[in-house]
């Protein structure tokens, strides 16, 4: 049972953005994930571009993931779906991963203009009672579901919503404060 809290654990910080988390999740995952791949395509080099393109998938998929106690049979679920498309001959053109990286980052002049709302954002945050400062970041800035903010925080869905709607109205009044404030 520890190690199955822990794997939850990971799979949390995972979806916060940790790495090492996820870097974590690959190793315990990828000889089981290779042993799938090989099974359906017989090949330990088609089996390895299958399990890699799986883990990339996931990863970039870890946000939408609900249940994180299911993340293995998740996981699996994607390396047999990629290696079925293999398979079948379905293969997608191959970016170096620098342009598959640069591709989900978004510009640095995107970042610029951003850079001045996102700060004016999370100071406003910082202000909130400390309660609603987590379930108001992990929502609005790192687009997390109602549900996974409750699990994550170990509160009922209702108390999240509450929080929410009550940070709504404190929010509207803490930024139009610094909006009027002569910079």
């Amino acid at each position: 049972m520890e190690g199955r809290r822990e794997e939850t654990e990971l799979v949390w910080a995972a979806k916060f953005g940790d790495l090492v988390a996820f870097d974590e999740l690959v190793r315990r995952y990828r000889p089981a994930a290779m042993l799938t791949a090989q099974g359906i395509l017989g090949s330990r080099e088609l089996a390895d571009d299958a399990v890699q393109e799986a883990f990339i998938a996931a990863y970039k998929s870890l946000p939408q993931l609900e249940d994180v106690a299911r993340f293995g049979s998740w996981v699996f679920a994607i390396v047999r779906n990629r290696s079925l498309r293999i398979q079948a001959g379905e293969r997608r053109t191959q970016l170096p991963i620098d342009e598959l990286i640069s591709a989900h980052i978004p510009s640095i002049h995107e970042q610029i203009e951003d850079r001045s709302d996102v700060a004016e954002v999370r100071c406003a945050i910082k202000r909130l009672p400390r309660e609603s400062q987590d379930v108001v970041e992990l929502y609005y800035l790192n687009e997390w579901s109602v549900a996974a903010i409750a699990e994550y925080l170990g509160l009922p869905k209702t108390t999240v919503k509450w929080r929410l709607h009550t940070s709504r109205r404190q929010l509207r009044t803490l930024l139009s404060e610094q909006i009027e404030e002569p910079i």
